[in-house]
């Protein structure tokens, strides 16, 4: 692994374990081994690596979210895309745990995240479409911005809601019980037809988290 490579994991490790506050690029560098000097080479600053971090995150997800489009036709598809959207913000969930500071800290990434949660808000939106299209829900137009403000506000703070419950949930388990937690918002609007989907939900999710 390149060094600058090395330094963007090691960071992004550190951040989510131990926080980003805590972070200096001396603790960065000691991490890794290398002196300051060589970090700074690759990187002017802390600053500089979350910056670059902000960049993989966003290609990351834009990706996800641009290829649901069309690809979610039952309830089974919408659990799958849930988890992968929750799983990339666990891989970066030192953002959304200072969320807050850190948008205050950087406006530059605070445009750009508000971009991006837009977009996530419209592919959620054309989800709910598409479901609604393959008669897999039934919702009535005017209650489905409020839907979506609901699942937008799960899978923005979810992560904090977790360390403010003082849960010791390890990665995989927090991301299950959030996908179902999403899935639930969506249970009223299945109707009859949609009552073996909502076993074989509830079933999976009593699996996965034992």
């Amino acid at each position: 692994m390149k060094t600058r490579d090395r330094i963007l994991h090691v960071s992004l490790l550190l951040f989510n374990e131990e926080g980003e506050a805590q972070q200096t690029a001396v603790d960065i560098s000691n991490a890794l081994g290398i002196s300051p000097g060589n970090l700074y080479y690759h990187f002017k600053g802390k600053d500089a690596i979350i910056r670059a971090l902000f960049d993989a995150f966003e290609e990351e997800m834009r990706v996800i979210l641009r290829g649901s489009r069309g690809s979610v036709t039952s309830i089974e598809d919408n659990w799958v895309y849930i988890y992968i959207i929750l799983e990339e913000i666990y891989d970066f969930r030192f953002f959304y745990r200072n969320l807050g500071v850190l948008l205050k800290r950087y406006p530059d990434l605070a445009v750009r995240f508000r971009a991006l949660v837009a977009e996530q808000r419209m592919t959620i939106l054309g989800l709910l479409d598409d479901l609604s299209k393959a008669g897999v829900i039934s919702i009535d137009p005017r209650l489905r911005d409020a839907l979506t403000e609901q699942i937008m506000l799960a899978l923005t703070f979810w992560l904090e809601a977790d360390a403010l419950n003082r849960q010791e949930h390890d990665g995989a388990d927090l991301i299950h019980r959030t996908v179902f937690q999403v899935m639930c918002l969506i249970v009223p609007y299945m109707g009859e037809t949609g009552f073996d989907a909502l076993s074989r939900m509830i079933d999976h999710y009593e699996r996965a988290t034992g």
